[in-house]
């Protein structure tokens, strides 16, 4: 993931948007929680907690079905 995208998903979970992530080394995704320097908080689907670098992450984006809203 790139930088700029991850400065988004980190304001979104600070504003309590939902944003979601994919791992594909560790073929886990999860919801970001918070953000550090250069890192996502993350709570997978089985509710555990993880720390992952962003660059190692890729965004998973949802189409206007999912999220009309937007």
């Amino acid at each position: 993931m790139k930088k700029d995208r991850f400065d988004y998903l980190c304001q979104e979970a600070q504003a309590g948007n939902d944003a979601f992530v994919f791992n594909p080394l560790r073929e886990e995704d999860g919801r970001v929680l918070s953000c550090s320097i250069d890192h996502l908080v993350v709570e997978t689907s089985d509710g555990d907690k993880r720390c992952w670098d962003f660059r190692e992450c890729d965004e998973i984006s949802r189409d206007k079905g999912e999220f009309p809203y937007r």
